[in-house]
């Protein structure tokens, strides 16, 4: 046995039964450091989980991602294979793959369903680096030497556990893509999410020229730095913009090479929630340990008289100290333990209120062995940080006074002192977590009452994905919605139909008639049926909206929102002028425009704005089209009914199956949820700063409490001394109150002025309420008034309470 280890077994011992002549103590303690140490695993978790190893994949932090973005934030520049290739012959790079998504139809044995089907470069699983579960994975032997693919598909383990209840024999079955048998070769495992976790991954043909995007992802060159791979990839951009000038923003752009960690949805709003919500945990660990520094070194100052007999008899500081830091690890190690097990309960709720498309499909949140270190060494930290200023007050007593049993020894004046000064900072602290949660609560009410421009109120939508094969002309595309919008509108129940949603959409470049030509313009492109206004509640300000008549025979009109009036110029009704529109001339792939006809529409009409962008961005310039006018594969219904919408979705489902068999539908999805998912992330970001808040002013009122009982319990003599020379009660209550809203009054004032520099970290969190918002730090004041009141009222209480008799016999 180590030498070492004699010595620590017999502190470790005497800790155990010191702490059995304490449980209080050691109750309060273990309380506030599980509650400290729980909440800051509970969120490291989370980090952990979703920003720092999100991947399965092999070395994700060396994969590297090309971004290219025009100057003024609007669109970029896609990679055509021939590009890719080009590319992967970059000195800098020693590995591309690509990938690309598209909307599959899966028909036959199964009921039919939509599925977003991800393509796949032949050397992209390699690439990836993760094995199937069973089977095989699409290797570069499925992409034929014409460019042709062979009919395979790789499933993702959700969709064979839901389809195919986990049957190995699987393998060699086969699937209906898109009207084509495609046999099954693997299964992936559950944590294989690339771009989604729920469908399929089919083989990529370098032939394809009709996908919406092609997404390459590189690994470097041995020795080749990211800052020498991005001068490579922007020469390359150069040059390829000098070949295809239309095919790069006109007004310039930006090269960028992001490493693959950085490109999660995780990132942006939610990355940086999450960071400043482990600042936010940070200060409640901080508050627990200076709650238990607090409540050591009152039980320090109880111990004067032991730790004097024990210098007395020859024990040397040096021993005393390690003594007590030995028990000061021994607790924050015991608190840590208990703290993972509140971590455990603590990681369901957070990942219950985490918004899943703010978070990686790959990403999984579990105490696993780096959240276990980290709590270990947050609780040995704290231990000896925390316990050391504790440890030096008491082992050094004054061992004159200590063994006369004085109470008023220059050691324990000192330990006041510390003790005030550690309540002051757990009040601080925690009028830092009251007003950031006070302003994420602000932010989520003025997020709840934005008007969004619309009525949600009973309105469904959902996706109708066509099969390309079936419906390849605009006329057959037009009927089915054609037809579609008149049987549903026939439905008992629905008051009225549209094809189309009054956001998103694509932006396409446009130029008004009679103004110059700028390139660099883009505007919202929203397609609509006759009855857009009514469905969705959006008043019309000027004109007409464009009528049954107009979509049926594709009539060039258009409607625009209010923000596009600023596009022409002030004063000047925009009405009957014509604007040019690029997506009917330069048309998306799958998409179908008649381009016989003019790529100009004329204005007929102005409606009111809908928050368009996103409920934290005022209204974009929109222009609304009749739908017959683009037909893209994927349209969608929505259907405003006089009751439930959810009601009227299986009558849907009929009136669809009756016009085509194999059609099936999208996720619906009502307008209420649809606009909810704004508020989604900023719910998860309120309620946990609040949450964190709460419990920190529940260990600084604690604190205040602890701090308030020990005085009164030390100066029982002295306030019975008074009370026999007739001192009021009231003023003994006046007393203790006053001494403790001193330390009240300094903690808040610090705590406010210490707000005002950190809550401007909260600034892109939030919206409709500034850093420095009057209500929510009067609010705070209010809150933190009445609770330590309370806290401190309790002890003061007892104070007045004191029986002078019993009181004078004690010293």
């Amino acid at each position: 046995m180590p030498r070492w280890l004699e010595p620590l077994g017999r502190d470790v011992g005497y800790a155990v039964r010191s702490f059995r002549r304490s449980p209080v103590f050691v109750l309060v303690a273990l309380l506030s450091l599980m509650l400290g140490t729980g909440a800051t695993s509970a969120i490291f978790s989370v980090i952990y989980g979703v920003l720092i190893a999100p991947y399965p994949y092999a070395r994700p932090g060396e994969m590297w991602a090309p971004e290219v973005r025009a100057l003024d934030d609007r669109g970029g520049h896609g990679y055509s294979f021939d590009e890719l290739r080009r590319l992967s012959e970059l000195p800098a790079f020693a590995d591309v793959m690509a990938t690309s998504m598209e909307s599959v139809l899966m028909t036959g044995e199964f009921a039919p369903e939509s599925f977003r089907g991800v393509l796949m470069s032949g050397n992209a699983f390699n690439f990836l680096g993760v094995p199937p579960v069973i089977g095989r994975t699409i290797q570069p032997i499925d992409i034929r030497p014409d460019g042709q693919v062979e009919q395979v598909v790789v499933l993702s383990h959700r969709l064979w556990l839901r389809m195919f209840e986990a049957d190995p024999s699987v393998l060699g079955r086969t699937l209906r893509l898109n009207g084509r048998p495609h046999i099954i070769i693997g299964v992936m495992p559950p944590r294989f999410g690339w771009y989604g976790n729920d469908g399929f991954w089919l083989p990529l043909s370098p032939t394809r020229a009709d996908l919406p995007f092609i997404a390459p992802v590189m690994r470097l060159r041995p020795g080749v730095s990211s800052a020498v791979a991005e001068q490579q990839l922007s020469a390359f951009n150069m040059r390829l913009a000098a070949e295809k000038p239309a095919a790069f923003p006109s007004q310039g752009f930006t090269t960028r090479l992001r490493n693959y960690l950085d490109v999660t949805v995780a990132s942006g709003d939610m990355q940086t929630s999450l960071r400043l919500l482990l600042g936010a945990v940070a200060f409640l660990l901080l508050i627990a340990c200076a709650n238990v520094a607090n409540l050591q070194l009152a039980r320090g100052t109880a111990r004067s008289r032991e730790m004097a007999v024990r210098i007395s008899i020859g024990a040397g500081r040096r021993r005393l100290l390690r003594q007590l830091l030995t028990e000061s690890v021994l607790l924050s190690v015991a608190g840590g333990v208990l703290g993972v097990l509140f971590a455990f309960v603590a990681i369901r709720s957070i990942v219950g209120l985490m918004p899943e498309f703010y978070v990686p499909n790959e990403s999984r949140v579990s105490i696993n062995v780096p959240v276990l270190l980290f709590s270990l060494g947050v609780s040995l930290l704290t231990g000896v940080l925390f316990g050391l200023v504790p440890a030096l007050q008491a082992s050094k007593p004054d061992v004159t006074d200590a063994l006369k049993a004085s109470r008023s020894t220059g050691a324990g004046v000192q330990a006041s002192h510390t003790r005030n000064l550690l309540v002051v900072i757990e009040v601080a602290l925690s009028v830092v977590l009251l007003v950031s949660a006070g302003l994420t609560v602000r932010t989520f009410l003025a997020l709840q009452n934005t008007d969004v421009g619309i009525n949600a109120d009973r309105v469904l939508a959902v996706g109708i994905p066509l099969s390309p094969a079936k419906y390849s002309t605009l006329e057959q595309r037009n009927r089915f919605a054609q037809d579609l919008l008149q049987r549903v509108s026939a439905l008992p129940g629905v008051e009225s139909t549209t094809i189309g949603l009054p956001f998103g959409g694509p932006l396409s470049p446009f130029t008004i008639v009679g103004q110059a030509v700028d390139q660099s313009k883009r505007i919202t492109i929203n397609m609509a049926g006759s009855d857009h206004l009514r469905t969705f509640g959006i008043p019309l300000r000027r004109g007409r909206m464009f009528d049954a008549a107009d979509v049926r025979r594709g009539d060039r009109v258009a409607v625009i929102n209010e923000a596009a009036l600023k596009l022409w110029p002030t004063g000047k009704n925009p009405i009957g002028g014509r604007v040019r529109l690029a997506i009917l001339e330069r048309v998306p792939p799958r998409t179908l425009v008649d381009t016989t006809r003019p790529a100009e529409v004329t204005i007929v009409g102005v409606i009111g704005n809908t928050r368009n962008a996103g409920l934290r961005t005022s209204p974009e310039p929109a222009l609304i089209i009749p739908y017959s006018i683009v037909a893209p594969l994927q349209r969608t219904l929505a259907v405003r009914t006089a009751g439930d919408p959810n009601l009227v979705l299986n009558p849907i489902r009929a009136e669809v199956r009756a016009m085509d068999a194999d059609q099936p539908l999208g996720r619906p999805i009502t307008m209420k949820e649809l606009l909810g998912q704004e508020t989604i992330q900023p719910r998860f970001t309120m309620a946990l700063f609040s949450a964190f808040a709460a419990l920190g002013l529940a260990l600084a009122a604690a604190g205040i409490y602890s701090v308030l009982s020990f005085h009164v319990t030390r100066r029982t003599h002295e306030l019975g001394v008074r009370l026999a020379l007739g001192a009021p009660r009231r003023h003994v209550l006046g007393l203790m109150l006053s001494m403790g809203a001193r330390l009240v009054v300094v903690g808040a004032v610090t705590g406010l002025a210490a707000s005002l520099a950190s809550t401007r970290l909260l600034r892109s969190q939030l919206f409709g309420v500034q850093p420095a918002d009057p209500l929510s730090y009067a609010v705070v004041t209010i809150v933190l008034a009445a609770v330590t009141l309370v806290a401190c009222y309790i002890p003061a209480r007892r104070a007045a309470a004191v029986d002078p008799i019993i009181a004078l016999r004690q010293e």
